[in-house]
């Protein structure tokens, strides 16, 4: 294009790129807003735990497990959660942001407000102003996080995310009251594995621990994956890395022999037709989700760490017990953790093989032992439904019903759809009509094509 071309356009692309800057301060000024909001909600639900506290200590009675506080808590952090469609960490970390812009960041929440900075921004600096505190001296860290803020804020506005997080560690060194071998004593308790599911049949895992551990271990992973390599050998050095690590941790042997002859087990759900070649509708791997036909089908074929369960229009176990036993049969725990597969708690991922089987209608108050009044419960979900208002009901086809304190509903889909199919009603053929040939009214004759008789 020509310079008079050029002129005509850029005028055109700076209102662009004003309306994109104006709808980004609009997104971060939202975002404070919320957190406005969570935090006010939260203070007058602390306010309605304390009454409730009070009244329950008037009443007098048996202490519950949860204190009236500690309910109401715990409702709240639900209704976000549910309300959000977030996770219950990711909600109780929204719920602790909200409250550290108000109470422990006024820069950051004003920068957040204004729209200079994102959400993103202010993550980051709240992530590294957590970590700002002295055990029993909340002078010492309220200055020491002081500090921090009025030298990250202002850089901030020009910064990337990236580059804001590399600063504020530096900073975040600098400015801390405790020694570094005093901090990692205590976060060493924070160790932890994460699982991710990934596309195209592929997941990460990821380890946090002790540096040293964690770097031991990924070196130790390269040199046995660098004994394996030679001309035969096919694979890159990062593909044998990853296949010797995850054999290691499948095998289940630690350097100390502990579980040794443990292996891992997960459940693949393979249909019928798919395990017999004449169908190429995917597998269902428990904790994954669908899995291709050819995997599936070497799954079940043999894999010793497998637990091989085939999808058949009746599986032939117990689906209910009704009041006879209390006790749930382990065909009927099978079937019940490959529909729910995981907590039946709105947004709740952990797995049910970690999470209790429970009745929805409580056994004394006349539920029975069904497969449509029992559902996983992780144990924190559990102790919300017996400890909180949120009542969950069964809609009869494998869908729970939740509804909160505040008078919401949400309907938890079953992980796998384990009803048998149902039989398509033939279409009834119209009846063959009758015809009386001895008393058939004749037909006239037609003069052009006359009858031979």
């Amino acid at each position: 294009m020509n310079p008079p071309h050029l002129g005509l356009v850029e005028p055109s692309l700076a209102e662009v790129y004003d309306a994109i800057r104006d709808a980004d301060r609009e997104m971060n000024r939202a975002a404070a807003k919320r957190a406005d909001a969570i935090y006010t909600a939260q203070r007058v639900l602390a306010d309605v735990g304390r009454a409730r506290a009070e009244a329950a200590e008037r009443a007098g009675g048996r202490r519950p497990l949860w204190s009236p506080e500690e309910a109401t808590k715990e409702e709240f952090t639900c209704e976000v959660g549910a309300l959000l469609r977030l996770p219950r960490r990711t909600a109780e970390t929204l719920i602790e942001a909200s409250r550290t812009l108000a109470e422990d960041l006024p820069a950051t929440r004003e920068a957040l407000t204004s729209g200079s900075i994102s959400y993103r921004h202010a993550q980051v600096i709240m992530d590294q102003a957590w970590g700002i505190k002295v055990d029993g001296d909340l002078e010492a860290s309220a200055r020491a996080r002081a500090v921090f803020e009025d030298v990250l804020v202002p850089v901030a506005e020009v910064l990337t995310v990236a580059k804001l997080s590399d600063r504020a560690r530096r900073v975040r060194e600098r400015t801390h009251p405790e020694t570094i071998t005093a901090r990692h004593q205590k976060s060493v308790e924070d160790r932890h594995v994460v699982f991710q599911a990934l596309n195209d049949g592929m997941a990460s895992l990821y380890v946090t621990g002790d540096a040293e551990k964690v770097q031991a271990a990924y070196h130790r992973t390269l040199d046995v994956a660098l004994t394996l390599q030679g001309p035969k050998e096919t694979r890159t050095l990062t593909q044998i890395a990853a296949d010797v690590l995850t054999d290691v941790l499948i095998g289940g042997v630690t350097p100390d022999g502990i579980g040794a002859g443990v292996a891992a087990q997960v459940n693949v759900t393979v249909p019928v037709l798919t395990l017999l070649g004449k169908s190429a509708e995917p597998g269902y791997l428990a904790g994954y989700g669908p899995i291709d036909p050819d995997t599936a089908r070497r799954l079940a074929a043999g894999a010793p760490s497998f637990t091989r369960l085939l999808t058949h229009p009746e599986t032939g176990a117990v689906l209910s017990m009704g009041r006879d036993t209390y006790k749930v049969p382990a065909a009927l725990k099978k079937w019940l953790e490959v529909r729910d597969e995981t907590c039946t708690f709105p947004g709740c991922r952990r797995s049910a093989k970690r999470s209790d089987v429970d009745h929805s209608v409580e056994w004394q108050h006349g539920g029975e032992t069904d497969a449509m009044n029992l559902a996983h419960l992780c144990p924190y979900h559990h102790a919300v439904k017996s400890y909180t208002r949120w009542t969950p009901r069964h809609l009869g086809d494998g869908r729970i019903e939740w509804t909160s304190p505040a008078g919401y509903s949400y309907i938890v889909e079953p992980s796998a759809d384990m009803r048998p199919p149902r039989k398509p009603t033939p279409t009834p053929k119209p009846p063959v009509p009758f015809v009386d040939v001895w008393n058939l009214e004749p037909t006239p004759d037609n003069p052009d094509n006359p009858t031979p008789f």
